[in-house]
């Protein structure tokens, strides 16, 4: 099925892929600047209760973080039953990226992005929001070499988490031994998903 030409405000220029949930479109924003945005949309067949509350919660979640090292969050919306989240567009490379071409990287280079990491994640904890879910796809470089961590669609706002006990949720390879056993997490499971990353960005 063809991507659509429009969705909200936004005027979409291509389809750049699809998420756990969401399809992903790079836009442009007509009412400011035509600025380039990335449009995260609802996917159809995974339209339910549960998704439509996860998918909002990514957007308070990130939404209400400013940091240099996150994501920005620009508008929320609906398209036609289905509900949107228009995103900051980076242009770069995420950390999988860099380790599959095994990118010629000064060690020093390497502690500065994973200082970079937990100085977002940091702001994030102390905001009450763990991510669940860091990955090197999930962490990108932009063009000025600024770390920028993606993609807060199954993060949970200190509190009132939506997981059931028992469900597991996030990335096998990079997940702590609590979150593995579907059992309550918190900030801790981000640093063991750091950890794995800086083990692999240091080793390749």
């Amino acid at each position: 099925m063809s991507p659509p030409t429009v969705i909200g405000r936004y005027q979409i220029l291509q389809s750049v892929g699809s998420g756990g949930m969401g399809s992903i479109y790079l836009a442009r924003d007509p009412k400011i600047g035509n600025r380039r945005v990335v449009i995260k949309l609802l996917r159809e067949g995974f339209d339910n209760p549960e998704l439509r509350e996860r998918f909002a919660r990514e957007a308070d979640a990130a939404g209400a973080l400013h940091h240099i090292n996150v994501v920005t969050i620009f508008d929320v919306g609906d398209f036609e039953g289905q509900p949107f989240i228009a995103m900051e567009y980076i242009q770069g490379e995420t950390l999988t990226d860099l380790i599959q071409k095994n990118t010629k990287l000064a060690v020093s280079r390497k502690l500065q992005l994973m200082e970079e990491l937990c100085a977002g994640l940091h702001y994030a904890h102390r905001a009450g929001v763990v991510h669940r879910d860091i990955k090197p796809a999930n962490v990108m470089v932009d063009e000025d070499g600024v770390l920028k961590i993606l993609d807060f669609g199954i993060a949970r706002l200190g509190g009132g988490g939506m997981t059931q006990a028992g469900m597991v949720m996030g990335t096998l390879n990079y997940m702590a031994p609590e979150q593995m056993a579907g059992k309550p997490v918190d900030h801790r499971a981000d640093i063991f998903a750091a950890g794995a990353v800086f083990y692999e960005l240091l080793s390749y």
